[in-house]
Order: C-alpha cells, then structure tokens, then sequence
C-alpha cells in the first residue's frame, strides 16, 4: 500500500537506543496525549506483545485499539507488526548503525490499511514519521536527563 523510509540520528549508542524504544510501558509518558494505554499482553524470548490505544484525533477523536507483536533481530534492530487494528498488517523495521557521534535509526515502515481506513493513508503516513521522529526526540531528552543526574 504505502512504504515510508527515513532516517534520524541521536547521540545515544545503537543498543542503548534500542532498550528504551523497547519500553513500550513508558510511551505514556512521552506522549499522554496520543497514547491512552500500553500492555504488555506476552513476553517471551525475543518477542513481546503489545495492546495498544492511541487517540487519534482527525476531524473526530478516536480511540484506536490495536496489538502489536515486537521482535527484537538483535541489540541494533527490531521489527514490529501490526497483528490487529485498523493498521493490521502493517511492517515497521527500526535499524540502529553506531556512527562516530551516535546513532543513525533507519525506519522503513511498510503500511497497511483496512478498507474503512484507506482514506487517511497520507495522514497516518505523516502521523508515523512524526510520531516516530518524537520519540527519537523524547528518548534523546530522557538519555541526557539520566547523564545528569
């Protein structure tokens, strides 16, 4: 349907990077506006199983529920996959490379839509990237809060 690529840089090393965007719980904190609730429903191995809702205000505000399977590829990648919601079905592949300042994160996400869904493609496309490139952001802000203290 809709592939989306890009790329962010942070200061923090590619495994460090990872952990916190493995803390699935604490994206109430980054955005507690945007996402109501995050349960960790099954944790086994490398693979976790999420329950998500979010808001997601267009012209209307809606909860979307929906659950998300998380499979960790090594220290440095992890894929996730849509298993249920209006998104059911959609790829996102994080990759961290240590570069000599940091990081570089590459997103490739691979979006699918359910039919009633379909028309707010180009929203989500950008709500994704914006979504993702926020975090980055917030993870960057919550590394250098615990370097100072």
């Amino acid at each position: 349907m809709g592939k989306t690529e890009f790329i962010l840089t942070s200061k923090s090393p590619p495994e460090r990077l990872l952990e916190y965007i493995l803390d699935f719980e604490y994206y109430t904190t980054y955005f507690p506006i945007q996402i109501k609730d995050v349960k960790i429903i099954k944790h086994e191995n490398n693979e976790i199983i999420t329950e998500e809702k979010i808001v997601f205000s267009t012209l209307v505000k809606n909860v979307i529920k929906q659950k998300s399977l998380h499979k960790k590829i090594s220290d440095k990648e992890l894929i996730t996959e849509i298993i249920d919601g209006p998104a059911k079905g959609t790829i996102v592949n994080i990759s961290c490379k240590q570069i000599e300042s940091g990081s570089e994160i590459s997103f490739i996400i691979d979006l699918k839509l359910s039919l009633k869904a379909k028309f707010l493609q180009r929203l989500i496309k950008k709500f994704y990237k914006r979504y993702l490139t926020a975090l980055i952001l917030k993870i960057n802000a919550r590394e250098v809060d615990k370097q100072i203290k």
